[in-house]
């Protein structure tokens, strides 16, 4: 039995980009063993998925003897093919006693005065690697360099063929379709915009003031049901306009407050279009269902967040700042309404 192991221990978009990658290894070798080191952040949606058979919970905050334990733990099996995937310094150092046949993974490159630097280093990535992509940090990124791309790279010396057009792998549990279909048939039944709001909703100019207001005229102009979802959102912003349209009763704008993530899922699937300023697991969810996607972002991080972007969604960018100028959330709305009109 061939055991493969993966670090992930990040968050939980992060996870996704790997899943078409590990379906491929399970259905090449039906009889493998998959195992995720994983954070206390995504484990309870990794543990759910069906082709996962094992998960290693590793936090930096964990004590040193539970460190030494969790260490000693993966480096004693044999392994087919490690991947570290997820640029953490514990993860390169248990691929540096682990053994396995293959050892991939991605390393991060800075530079500082013109000169390239490594995480980890050139001549440690020697002994650590069979194979290794590099991925440039996000302050020295000058272009974009797709990272999703890069980590199925890695699959090719296994023999793993994928195409960057591949969905993600996403797992449905039946009792959460069931549940969207009566959710859907008891306070929507017909077609809706989901807008995730969480704290990169923040710097957004006027959005405590003005949101609401914004959100009405959106709404009238698209002629659709807006769902406003959110997790435990607190922000000054996200109550003054949850007043608001508790207060105002209007029923094409509904909010979906502190669903669970598969419930989510089943939304974000279902929607004409999603909304957020980069949320990492909406966007990266919409990679497992072809999804149409909005993101909200500033210009100076659109490198960035091009770089983690599935190429199998329909995905489009709105600026809410120009570098150094933000733009105003009637700028934001005008450029929404302009891409749902062409849908």
């Amino acid at each position: 039995m061939k055991k493969f192991i993966f670090f992930r221990n990040d968050r939980l978009g992060d996870f996704i980009i790997i899943t078409s990658l590990i379906k491929k290894i399970k259905d090449k070798y039906p009889r493998s063993k998959i195992i995720i080191v994983c954070s206390l952040m995504n484990k309870n949606f990794i543990q759910a998925y069906k082709i996962i058979d094992k998960i290693i919970v590793y936090d930096k905050n964990f004590s040193i003897n539970k460190k030494l334990g969790i260490f000693f733990k993966i480096i004693k099996d044999k392994y087919y093919a490690s991947f570290v995937v997820d640029g953490k310094s514990f993860s390169y150092l248990c691929n540096l006693f682990i053994k396995s046949r293959f050892k991939l993974g991605i390393v991060y490159r800075y530079i500082f005065c013109g000169i390239s630097f490594y995480k980890p280093n050139r001549l440690y990535n020697l002994f650590i690697f069979n194979k290794y992509e590099k991925f440039t940090s996000k302050k020295n990124l000058r272009k974009i360099e797709h990272l999703p791309s890069k980590i199925i790279g890695l699959g090719k010396l296994l023999n793993i063929q994928l195409k960057n057009s591949d969905s993600y792998y996403y797992h449905v549990k039946n009792i959460y379709e069931q549940k969207y279909k009566q959710f859907f048939l008891s306070a929507i039944n017909k077609k809706y915009i989901l807008i995730h709001l969480d704290e990169k909703w923040c710097d957004i100019q006027n959005v405590k003031v003005d949101l609401f207001d914004s959100l009405l005229k959106f709404q009238k102009t698209i002629n659709k049901i807006i769902l406003l979802t959110s997790f435990r959102n607190n922000f000054e912003y996200y109550k003054n306009l949850r007043d608001k349209v508790i207060k105002s009763k209007v029923k094409n704008i509904q909010l979906v407050e502190n669903q669970n993530l598969f419930m989510m899922e089943r939304l974000i699937k279902h929607s004409t279009c999603s909304v957020s300023c980069h949320s990492g697991f909406l966007v990266q969810i919409a990679g497992a269902n072809s999804a149409r996607i909005i993101d909200i972002i500033n210009k100076k991080d659109f490198f960035w967040y091009s770089s983690w972007v599935p190429k199998n969604t329909h995905h489009n960018f709105i600026f809410k700042s120009d570098y150094s100028k933000k733009k105003t959330l009637k700028y934001i709305f005008n450029n929404l309404t302009q891409n749902i009109n062409n849908i």
